[in-house]
C-alpha cells in the first residue's frame, strides 16, 4: 500500500515542481521545442525564469508586446517578474508552433496591489 502511494505522489506533477524553492520563483524549460509546463499559474510578485535546455535559440514573445525576451540562447535563461495579474499567451518567435500560457493571478497575501 505504501509503495501504491509513493508511485502515485512521484507521477503528480503540480506547479510547486515547477518552483525553484525561492519563495515565489518558478523555471519553465525549453526543451525538444516545447515549454515545460506549457500552463504555469503563479501569484503577482512571483518571478518566471525560462531556461533555454534545448540545442536551439528560443524567445518568450506575446503578440502585444508586454513580453519580448529576445533570442535566448542554448544554456541560457530569461527572466522577468510579475506585478499585475493577467493572462500571457507566449510563442517562440523562430518556433511559432512552440506555445504556452503564464497565469498570474492577485497575490495569495491578503492586501491589496
Amino acid at each position: 500500500m505504501i509503495c501504491a502511494a509513493m508511485i502515485l505522489t512521484a507521477c503528480y506533477k503540480s506547479n510547486n515542481d515547477y518552483n525553484s524553492g525561492n519563495g515565489n520563483s518558478y523555471t519553465v524549460t525549453m526543451k525538444n521545442s516545447a515549454f515545460s509546463p506549457a500552463t504555469l499559474t503563479v501569484i503577482t510578485g512571483s518571478k518566471v525564469t525560462w531556461m533555454n535546455n534545448d540545442s536551439m535559440i528560443h524567445t518568450v514573445t506575446t503578440t502585444d508586446g508586454s513580453i519580448n525576451s529576445g533570442d535566448i540562447a542554448v544554456n541560457s535563461s530569461y527572466s522577468k517578474t510579475f506585478s499585475a495579474a493577467g493572462t500571457f499567451n507566449y510563442y517562440d518567435a523562430h518556433h511559432p508552433g512552440m506555445t504556452g500560457v503564464l497565469i498570474v493571478t492577485g497575490s495569495s497575501g491578503g492586501g491589496g496591489y
